[in-house]
C-alpha cells in the first residue's frame, strides 16, 4: 500500500529545504596571494659609504671593521638573481657588487699601498657572485659591459686606485640608478685633475680610462665629445668639442686611502 503524502506537506517540507539551501551557501576558496620575491638591500653598504668615503679617498680600516660590511659580501655570494628582476635593478647590483668586492680584496691585502703591486688583482677569480667564483675584470667586462653597453658605468666602478673616478658615497639602487649615473658622470667630466682641459691653449688631456675603453664611447663621436654631452655650453665644453689635440693623462694606481 503506497503512503499518502498530503499536498500542503510536500510544499511545506520543499520550502523548508530551499531554507536550508539559502542559509548554508557553498564557500568558495580563494587562493592565497603569492609572497613577494625578497629584495636586495643594499641599504648595509649605503651606509658603509656614507661613513667611509671622504671626497676621492676611502677609509679602508672602517669597512674592515664592520660586520655589516662582511655580511654584505656574503649577500652578494649568494644572492638569487630571479629575486633582482629588471634592467636598472640588476645593473646596480653588478656596481655595488663591483665595488664593494674591490673593498673588500683591498681590505684582504694589507699594507697594500697599490692594486698594482698585488698578483693580478682584477684577474683572480676569487670573489663570489650569485653562487658563482669570479673576478673583478670578469663583473666588468664579462658582464656589466657587454650586457648593459652604458658608458656612464666607467665613472660609477671605482677601481681602488687615485686616478680613477672616485668611489661614490652612496650605493645605487634601480630607482634612482638614472640620476646616479648621471650624477657621477658629469662630475667625472667636469673633474679637471682625471681630465685636464685647457680652453685657452685648447688642449685636452683625459683619463686613460677613456682610452682603453674607447670603444664604447665610439658612438657618441668619441670619449671628448661624449664628455662633453655632460656639460652645459661653455668654454670646457667647447674645448672638447673641437680641440685636435686630445691625449691621456698617467695614470696613478696608488691606493686612494685615507
Amino acid at each position: 500500500m503506497k503512503p499518502v503524502i498530503l499536498p500542503s506537506l510536500i510544499v511545506l517540507l520543499t520550502a523548508l529545504a530551499g531554507v536550508a539551501c539559502a542559509e548554508a551557501p557553498v564557500k568558495q576558496e580563494t587562493p592565497e596571494a603569492a609572497p613577494s620575491a625578497p629584495v636586495f638591500s643594499h641599504a648595509p653598504f649605503h651606509a658603509l659609504l656614507r661613513a667611509n668615503v671622504e671626497g676621492d679617498r676611502v677609509r679602508y680600516d672602517g669597512f674592515k671593521s664592520a660586520t655589516a660590511f662582511s655580511a654584505y659580501v656574503a649577500a652578494i655570494g649568494a644572492a638569487d638573481l630571479t629575486q633582482i628582476p629588471g634592467k636598472s635593478a640588476r645593473l646596480a647590483f653588478y656596481i655595488n657588487a663591483y665595488n664593494a668586492l674591490t673593498i673588500h680584496q683591498v681590505i684582504s691585502n694589507p699594507g697594500m699601498t697599490s692594486v698594482m703591486k698585488v698578483n693580478n688583482f682584477f684577474k683572480k677569480r676569487i670573489h663570489k657572485l650569485a653562487g658563482k667564483m669570479v673576478s673583478l675584470d670578469d663583473i666588468e667586462n664579462q658582464i656589466i659591459r657587454p650586457t648593459f653597453k652604458d658608458a656612464r658605468i666607467h665613472a660609477a666602478l671605482n677601481c681602488a686606485s687615485v686616478s680613477c673616478p672616485p668611489l661614490a658615497p652612496f650605493a645605487f639602487t634601480a630607482p634612482q640608478l638614472n640620476k646616479q649615473l648621471n650624477q657621477v658622470f658629469k662630475a667625472f667630466a667636469l673633474d679637471n685633475v682625471r681630465n685636464e682641459v685647457d680652453p685657452n691653449a685648447g688642449t685636452v688631456k683625459l683619463s686613460k680610462i677613456l682610452k682603453w675603453y674607447a670603444v664604447d664611447f665610439k658612438k657618441a663621436g668619441g670619449a671628448a665629445a661624449y664628455l662633453a654631452t655632460f656639460l652645459q655650453d661653455g668654454p670646457r665644453k667647447q674645448a672638447l668639442l673641437t680641440s685636435k689635440a686630445v691625449s691621456y693623462l698617467p695614470y696613478d694606481w696608488n691606493l686612494n686611502a685615507k
